[in-house]
């Protein structure tokens, strides 16, 4: 299933019927390559585990383990324009399997061995997160080495296969990869030695540096008897791969006693639009404004929005989608001057 996460396949059922034929050796968990969908101003970033990635990998350990099954961990790779994610996922991914007493195989970190050393061996699809066959060859490589404990060097260069393009197998038996001598017999070097400094070294477990989340300032509150009006500026909340971030964000604001009610609208870097949406200023108990509006035509659940004045007068807030069904969450910020 494409893009699918644990949770994904848990729920599907098919991966656990499966386990429960026993028989196996190994069942190896590998999450969804950003552990789930977390954007923050635009750009996606590492999730955090609890979320998605060890309540699921429990499930299926526990499945394994009551059939004789040992697991194995794929620490995955990074996404090409953000290698500095290599050491959340690896974080996230040593420490389960000190937890779950699990095999990890380090493909991730001979990834980020190949792209420090060798630039010049593509790895990554032109999408920046799918693998080119040296990067399949890589990760395959790493699972060689984590599995048997020996060294790939010296293996096949190259392996014949039936496709299994979108999960089903299509065709004749054919080359699916083939790879230089040279380069694939650094890729088989670099395989080894992640699966040997593992074994020896735990600074891969370094704790990240916390992540800073769109947040208002402490005590902030807003001027509620100076809302009403039009406002306008900025929003960094949409992926910017989908080319909608930064958005341009307009606030049109009408009071009726103590309630301010309005509409929003966003104009989409991509030069699309949306709205405007009917909103309704509610005041927070902090003394902060608050409101909700649509998260686009096709997708659950609203934004929630709150704002703060800051000392010049304009609205600074923040923006926050979760998706009930899949947990992903979009987190953002945006700022909106008067105008005049």
């Amino acid at each position: 299933m494409g893009n699918a996460r644990l949770k994904s396949h848990w729920e599907n059922g098919a991966a656990v019927e499966a386990l429960r034929e026993g028989g196996w050796d190994f069942v190896v968990l590998q999450e969804q390559s950003t552990l789930g969908v977390l954007v923050v101003d635009g750009r996606h970033e590492i999730n955090e585990p609890e979320r998605i990635l060890y309540p699921y990998a429990r499930k299926f350990h526990a499945e394994a383990r009551q059939r004789g099954t040992r697991t194995l961990l794929a620490l995955t790779w990074s996404r090409r324009r953000a290698p500095e994610a290599q050491a959340r996922l690896s974080h996230a991914f040593l420490t389960l399997g000190r937890e779950l007493d699990a095999t990890v195989s380090p493909i991730g970190l001979a990834w980020q061995a190949v792209r420090d050393q060798h630039p010049d061996v593509p790895l990554y699809l032109d999408d920046g997160s799918h693998p080119t066959p040296a990067g399949t060859y890589l990760a395959a490589c790493t699972l060689y080495a984590t599995l048997f404990g020996r060294s790939p060097e010296g293996l096949a260069t190259s392996a014949r296969g039936i496709p299994i393009p979108n999960g089903q197998p299509q065709g004749a038996e054919t080359t699916l990869v083939s790879l230089p001598e040279p380069t694939a017999r650094l890729l088989q070097k670099a395989a080894w030695q992640a699966v040997e400094t593992l074994k020896t070294r735990d600074s891969a477990l370094d704790t990240p540096a916390p992540r800073p989340l769109p947040s208002l300032p402490t005590g902030a509150s807003v001027k509620w008897d100076a809302l009403a009006g039009t406002w306008a500026g900025e929003l960094r909340f949409y992926p910017e791969e989908w080319g909608q971030s930064p958005a341009r964000m307009r606030l049109e604001l009408k009071r009726t006693d103590e309630q301010y009610q309005g509409q929003l609208r966003i104009s989409f870097a991509d030069g699309t639009s949306e709205g405007p949406h009917a909103v309704q200023l509610e005041r927070s108990p902090e003394g902060t404004m608050r409101f909700t509006a649509p998260f686009g035509a096709n997708a659950p659940g609203d934004v929630r929005f709150e704002a703060a004045t800051d000392r010049n007068g304009q609205l600074v807030g923040t923006a926050a989608h979760e998706d009930p069904r899949t947990l992903d969450r979009i987190l953002g910020s945006w700022s909106l001057a008067p105008v005049r």
